[in-house]
């Protein structure tokens, strides 16, 4: 049996942000990484400039802002309930020179439109371009984040929320593993992020009628990776064309740039010192 579950066609990798960025970096900075592990040690020996190439290459202002910083009527941040209602949110509501705007519990608000605080916190606060830099790292190199994605999680809000930096929308749900992919495909997401064993009892679940799940491009397994067994059940079960990938504190599983494998070696997340080499699993 192979150890390969997918192997990204040539388009899709030359198309990915990570490819992009180390093009870039050949180009404007004169630095030639040759693959995702030499960008991933650089960006730990090298703290400084890999965190001033992340700032220009996200086109990151000097000054601090706010997470929402593009504007316009589309659907920036949403709040999925377990019973599958939602409360949307536009750009132009959450680029609003004060979050306060949005309701929240307390206030007398209706329970429909409240809004939790571990969003509503971070929403709140002008942010250092420093702290964002790891965060944007990951977004766009590790999971390939773009300004259209929609991008569903179930679980904890950061980093995720950092999302709309990019303009993509966000969706936070509440979702059980027998509703997961249905709100996936609901929501048209094209990255779901999930707790490992939350996608791979979703994967178990051998449905009469599969969720229709066109849109959806990039599973990431959060807390860890999911089990030899668990990944097979994603590419048979869920959709055979996607990219699967894991995340969890300073360790990564999986990258944009090479074949998904049955049990992928952990790696260092970026900005992690070289010598910190996690263990495989």
């Amino acid at each position: 049996m192979s150890d390969i579950l997918y192997t990204p066609t040539r388009e899709r990798v030359v198309t990915a942000n990570a490819w992009a960025f180390l093009h870039w970096l050949r180009t404007t900075r004169g630095i030639d990484l040759p693959d995702w592990a030499g960008l991933r040690r650089w960006s730990g020996s090298d703290k400084a400039a890999f965190s001033q190439a992340i700032a220009a290459f996200a086109r990151m202002p000097p000054m601090p802002l706010r997470l929402a910083r593009h504007v316009g009527q589309r659907e920036a941040l949403v709040l999925r309930r377990g019973d599958g209602s939602r409360l949307a949110f536009s750009r132009d509501l959450l680029c609003h020179s004060r979050f306060d705007c949005l309701p929240r519990a307390g206030d007398g608000s209706e329970e429909t439109r409240v809004v939790p605080a571990d969003v509503a916190a971070p929403l709140d606060r002008l942010w250092p371009v420093a702290a964002l830099i790891r965060p944007l790292a990951e977004l766009l190199l590790h999971t390939d984040l773009r300004p259209d994605d929609r991008l569903l999680v179930v679980g904890a809000t950061w980093p995720w929320l950092a999302a709309l930096l990019e303009g993509t929308s966000v969706i936070f749900a509440v979702a059980s593993p027998a509703t997961l992919l249905a709100s996936a495909a609901e929501e048209r997401a094209t990255i779901l992020v999930a707790p490992a064993q939350a996608l791979a009892e979703a994967a178990f679940q051998r449905a009469r009628r599969r969720a229709h799940l066109a849109d959806l491009r990039t599973i990431v397994a959060s807390g860890g990776p999911l089990s030899p067994e668990g990944r097979r059940r994603v590419y048979t079960w869920i959709k055979p064309d996607l990219l699967l990938l894991a995340r969890t504190g300073d360790t990564f599983w999986g990258n944009p740039l090479e074949p998904v494998l049955v049990q992928h070696p952990a790696t260092p997340a970026f900005l992690t010192p070289p010598a910190s080499t996690p263990a495989t699993r």
